[in-house]
């Protein structure tokens, strides 16, 4: 008991700058006690001040543009983003009272523990008054930013002797949120889930939840995953996703570096959430009404990038989900995705079938779709037209397959309206199917010595208007996993359908065939470590066909052959296993 009262004897000789917020219950312990009141000593005084000895100090200020005691000195600094009158003013807005508020204050400079008890006011308003908010006047973002100045040279000044509050000291290691990029420093810890530093921080400085500082926190994290190298980039990309899923107020401006970066990769991999979440958040690329992509600070790549990913969505919906082709046929699929680099506008004509259809995939899709879509009105509910141009040419294609591919010249008015219901009936008002087409192409093999019907499109697009695909010829593009063959039974190993919906990342485009790894790559990849994202990288370098089921219980398949010994090398060490040539290879899952 007498080093309890050695203690507290001590620490009572010191003082203390900050009151105790209530007073001691018998019930406790004497050592308690104390460890309590040592808390507060380290805290310093309290940042709390009453609101309306605030608002009185403030108006006073206001009117006499002086401040002559300690305790206005004191005040004003807490209520210096305090709106008060009925013109609801703020010191830090005005031009003449900020400068002369710190004026004031620096006279207090030579007394450290009364000039600290200013300068956490000060401290307090710098991390509350939102400098980045629309209403924010110009005269506000300049005194902020020589409050920051000021509070920057200082810092140094509210040190005193070897006992401070734990606050001060706190900012002496923290100098940084006083600088130009205040954050930065903290992104990468945040990214990986160490928030230790932050956490101290923002509770000894009283950081504001609403605080500026905070959604510059969050944006350092999006930083500091742009920042790292592809491959590292890729395997937190779904982390940075999250992030800005659960944040609003940093939405815009960190996707804006997600998509920038991600249309770096060489070449961007499919990212089907990021894909997602760019539509959801901002809508379709192409549309005029949807500003975010007409952004300056959205790179034209990631635009780009973003509208051929939505567009080969696209196709490949209308032909699973709107046509015939949900029987299994996907020829007119991976014939038009070949063509998505030169497709500039996309409509979709939907039945009465496809616009009230209430199942998950339906709905999602109608979302997507919005601002793009007219109804077919017809007899037949189910029948649906897709619309596309390509430079001088407006193409339709129908649901059935037995209807032919209409061709219309797009360079002068168009020969249907987009903005009233459309039919079908040949040459009727509003008709998608007129006899002044321009092309008219039937989806029948051996028509005018063409072996195959993508052969003669091919050939008609190119030679009468110059659309050409950006991908190789076709059969040789896999914009899906492939199909199992009837006669293929599946093994233990391989369950699913063959096409999985909710893959994560896939290659874009890619064949069967692979590329021989450089000994330099080699050895990169040898050391690299095994997911989803890295598997993605090698992937779309390589042009493997990443097939995963793993959602459906199956396995995660890449269908390439075993000729090439360094990428053998490559998935034996990533603990794949060969099955054939016409499957390739597999892993399980949960490995």
């Amino acid at each position: 008991m007498m080093n309890a009262l050695a203690r507290l004897q001590s620490l009572m000789s010191d003082g203390s700058e900050r009151p105790l917020s209530r007073p001691w219950s018998s019930d406790r312990s004497l050592d308690g006690h104390i460890t309590k009141l040592e808390k507060h000593l380290q805290q310093g005084a309290s940042a709390y001040v009453p609101r309306d000895l605030q608002e009185e100090a403030v108006k006073r200020f206001w009117t006499t543009r002086r401040i002559d005691t300690f305790r206005d000195a004191h005040l004003v600094s807490h209520g210096v983003v305090l709106p008060v009158g009925p013109q609801r003013v703020k010191v830090i807005e005005d031009r003449e009272r900020f400068p002369a508020l710190l004026d004031s204050v620096d006279k207090y400079l030579p007394a450290p523990r009364q000039y600290r008890r200013c300068y956490q006011g000060l401290l307090k308003g710098y991390f509350s008054y939102d400098y980045e908010a629309k209403d924010a006047p110009d005269s506000g973002v300049r005194n902020w930013e020589s409050l920051r100045g000021y509070l920057a040279e200082r810092t140094e000044q509210i040190i005193d002797g070897p006992k401070n509050p734990q606050w001060a000291e706190t900012l002496q290691q923290h100098k940084d949120v006083l600088g130009r990029d205040p954050c930065s420093r903290y992104g990468p810890a945040l990214l990986s889930g160490n928030s230790q530093d932050v956490d101290e921080l923002l509770e000894f400085l009283n950081v504001p939840g609403s605080s500026w500082f905070v959604r510059k926190m969050l944006l350092a994290q999006i930083q500091a995953g742009v920042n790292k190298a592809d491959t590292d980039f890729l395997s937190v990309l779904y982390r940075l996703i999250d992030l800005l899923q659960d944040n609003e107020l940093i939405r815009d401006e960190g996707l804006t570096l997600v998509l920038n970066r991600f249309a770096k990769l060489a070449p961007p991999p499919l990212a089907i959430p990021l894909r997602d979440a760019a539509v959801a958040w901002w809508g379709n690329p192409w549309l005029e009404t949807n500003a975010m992509w007409r952004h300056p600070n959205v790179s034209s790549e990631a635009k780009a990038m973003v509208t051929e990913w939505l567009k080969l969505e696209f196709i490949e919906a209308f032909f699973t989900l709107l046509a015939e082709e949900n029987t299994g046929d996907d020829r007119r699929l991976k014939f038009w995705a070949r063509y998505v680099n030169v497709i500039s506008d996309i409509r979709f004509a939907l039945g009465s079938d496809a616009r009230v259809n209430r199942s998950p995939d339906f709905q999602k899709l109608r979302k997507k779709m919005a601002g793009l879509v007219v109804p077919l009105d017809d007899n037949v509910r189910s029948n649906n037209a897709f619309i596309m141009r390509m430079g001088p040419l407006l193409v339709v294609e129908f649901s059935g397959y037995s209807n032919a591919c209409y061709g219309y010249d797009a360079r002068g008015s168009l020969p249907f309206r987009l903005d009233v219901p459309v039919v079908t009936p040949v040459d009727a008002k509003n008709s998608l199917k007129l006899s002044s087409k321009q092309l008219w192409l039937q989806h029948q093999d051996g028509i005018k010595g063409h072996q195959k019907w993508e052969s003669r499109f091919e050939f008609e697009l190119a030679s009468k208007y110059g659309v050409r695909p950006k991908s190789a010829p076709t059969g040789e593009v896999l914009v899906r996993p492939p199909v199992r063959s009837e006669a293929a039974p599946a093994s233990h190993e391989d369950t699913g359908p063959a096409s999985n919906p909710r893959a994560i990342l896939q290659p874009a485009q890619s064949t069967w065939s692979t590329s021989s790894l450089t000994a330099t790559e080699e050895a990169r990849w040898r050391n690299t470590k095994f997911n989803l994202a890295t598997l993605s990288l090698f992937a779309s370098q390589y042009r493997l066909q990443v097939d995963d089921k793993t959602q459906d219980n199956g396995n995660l398949w890449i269908r390439t052959d075993d000729t090439d010994a360094s990428v053998n090398e490559i998935l034996c060490r990533w603990g794949f296993k060969y099955k054939n040539a016409a499957k390739g290879w597999w892993k399980r899952g949960d490995e």
